[in-house]
């Protein structure tokens, strides 16, 4: 049989191009993307949403639509939806779903991202898919020319009062909420998961008020292991299996090695190899540096006040680069930087910890010292006396030698005051106002000892009441260990040869903490560094607490000029310079200053008079 084949006539396929492009012409982008805009979406709409509940498996959950909120916050709409299925009934909103895609007849609408606590019903708020996309993709695309090799998290600027250096230090552990029953009854951020393993409860639970103003939720965990027999092909997790799909567990590593944390959540949506999760901010820096892992859930842990997916990350397959507003942005395939830290403990055993974490500014000071206190919980006694010596090597990109912190403390509990006294220097240098700072490595290494190590400058004496210039003096400084025997410590000090004749001289030996009060009452501008360089100075030099000073104040006086000292110059220069009308110009007294180590933490002071001949 032959079959005769028509010619379709031109006029017809002309006709048949322009109603197609008419056709397309008049529908929406969105819905060519399969995306639903706000405008489109009313009340009483049903739909589902997408999310895991336990293993790697992407489930279905119920959605309702309750309404619109409109410009609820600037430039911003949300969708207020009501959730159904699964354990939804039980558990309420799910720490965790944030980031979970929610459609309606097939099209995108946007993530599950808001909630209220304490809710007795899964009611949420979904950010729209065009806020996100508009946002991040559009960043992103802008910033795919600039390397991102650290990110560039910005902190406030600090107060002058902040800018003095003192050996006071302040917590890196904020204080909590003072009302915090007031903040259930917001619109807030559904809580995502701080999953951490090989970290101690008690750490854990002081570390809770810095994760909590993050909208993180900190909960113990464990790395996936891999099971040695699957018994069933949904308990096999493969490169396959664990690809970020719309759906699919996602999760920002902050830690990974030794000791790991991961913030975990959901991911909404996926173009090409761009990821965009959560809906709402992790810590809402902007340009940003995370690796991004799948991750694997292994329960849903419900409770009254916040329900919690127990999840722990698996493969790192990519990067977050973006954490806005909206959400957060990553790329599969990208590598994310991240700094080499060893953690070292040496006391009744000696444990070694290596592990790799996040460069950034703001978080890393307190992961390092929740690392560090954990090291020492797990493996020193918590109540009695110990003497804790601590040393911080930091390795900063483009200098030679590492930047090092030390200094040793006598405590009666496991506080966060050693280790504090050491990170908050650390974070000085990291917040600079000066340069960005790359850390290259770290390597921290703590020796407890429950011995009291302990001594108290009981009394000085010197060899003679009148000196000449030029003379030696010796000075003998009585300490008295805690239980123990008196003993004298001789010091030799060198007066001056242009000391003037008929003058007073004090003679004072003190410990670390009068020292440094000292330093800053006679020559307070040469403790506010006006370069990186000077920082550093300071940092490694700053007063240790096993170092005994001895000090004699001279008559003669100079001045600081933008954080250096200059303590001889002509009585000509010095009076100019004490009238300059330029900012930056401060008072110095001149002294003599000799510090003696010991082994022992020193308190206490001791002053005597001596005259020049």
């Amino acid at each position: 049989m032959k079959f005769k084949i028509h010619k379709i006539p031109y006029l017809f396929v002309l006709l048949g191009i322009f109603c197609i492009f008419t056709h397309f012409k008049h529908t929406p982008l969105a819905a060519l993307e399969n995306i639903m805009d706000v405008d489109e979406i009313t009340p009483g709409m049903k739909g589902y949403g997408k999310t895991v509940f336990i293993g790697d498996r992407i489930e279905i959950f119920n959605v309702e639509v309750l309404g619109i909120l409109k410009n609820w916050e600037a430039k911003s709409n949300m969708v207020l939806i009501r959730m159904s299925g699964g354990p939804l009934e039980n558990s309420g909103i799910i720490a965790g779903m944030s980031g979970s895609p929610v459609y309606i007849n097939n099209r995108l609408i946007g993530a599950v991202a808001y909630g209220w606590s304490f809710a007795k019903e899964a009611v949420a708020g979904v950010t729209p898919i065009n806020e996100m996309k508009n946002t991040l993709l559009n960043i992103q695309a802008q910033q795919k020319d600039i390397s991102l090799t650290s990110n560039d998290w910005e902190l406030p600027s600090p107060s002058e009062n902040e800018q003095e250096l003192t050996s006071q230090t302040t917590p890196l552990i904020p204080q909590e909420a003072t009302n915090p029953e007031l903040n259930n009854a917001k619109l807030t951020p559904i809580l995502s998961p701080l999953i951490v393993s090989g970290i101690d409860g008690r750490t854990l639970q002081k570390m809770q008020p810095l994760f909590n103003n993050y909208g993180l939720y900190p909960l113990q965990g464990g790395n996936y292991v891999l099971p040695a027999n699957p018994i069933s092909e949904g308990n096999k997790i493969t490169s396959e299996n664990t690809k970020l799909v719309p759906g699919a567990s996602v999760a920002a590593i902050l830690i990974k090695g030794d000791l790991s944390a991961a913030v975990v959540g959901t991911v909404t949506y996926t173009d090409g190899d761009n990821v965009l999760a959560f809906g709402h901010p992790f810590l809402q820096t902007g340009n940003t540096d995370l690796p991004m892992a799948s991750a694997y859930v292994y329960t849903i842990l419900s409770s009254l006040s916040n329900s919690i997916k127990m999840a722990s990350p698996l493969e790192i397959v990519g990067r977050i680069n973006q954490d806005r507003r909206a959400g957060i942005a990553g790329t599969h395939g990208e590598s994310s930087k991240m700094v080499p830290c060893q953690i070292e403990v040496e006391g009744t055993q000696k444990l070694k910890y290596k592990f790799e974490i996040i460069d950034n500014k703001l978080l890393t000071p307190s992961l390092v010292l929740m690392a560090a206190h954990s090291a020492v919980l797990s493996t020193e006694k918590m109540l009695g006396e110990k003497s804790v010596s601590i040393k911080l090597s930091a390795q900063i990109e483009g200098y030679e030698k590492p930047v090092v912190i030390e200094n040793i403390f006598y405590e009666l509990d496991q506080s966060w005051f050693p280790l504090n006294h050491i990170i908050q220097p650390f974070a000085m240098i990291m917040n600079n106002q000066f340069q960005k700072v790359h850390i290259k490595q770290i390597d921290l290494k703590i020796k407890v000892s429950d011995s009291r190590q302990t001594a108290y400058i009981e009394a000085i004496k010197v060899n003679k009441k009148q000196v000449k210039p030029g003379d030696a003096l010796q000075v003998d400084v009585r300490l008295k260990p805690f239980t123990g025997e008196c003993f004298y410590q001789t010091v030799t000090m060198q007066i001056p040869e242009d000391i003037l004749p008929g003058s007073m001289l004090n003679v004072t030996a003190c410990d670390a903490m009068y020292g440094q009060a000292l330093n800053m009452g006679r020559s307070a501008g040469k403790y506010l560094p006006t370069n990186f360089e000077q920082l550093l100075h300071y940092v490694e030099n700053m007063e240790r607490n096993n170092s005994l000073m001895v000090r004699i104040l001279l008559h003669k006086k100079g001045v600081t000029y933008k954080g250096e000292g200059f303590p001889s110059l002509p009585t000509s220069i010095l009076s100019i310079m004490s009238y300059s009308n330029q900012s930056g110009i401060g008072p110095l007294f001149d002294e003599v200053i000799t510090r003696i180590p010991t082994s022992y933490v020193l308190t206490g002071n001791q002053s005597i008079p001596i005259s020049v001949k």
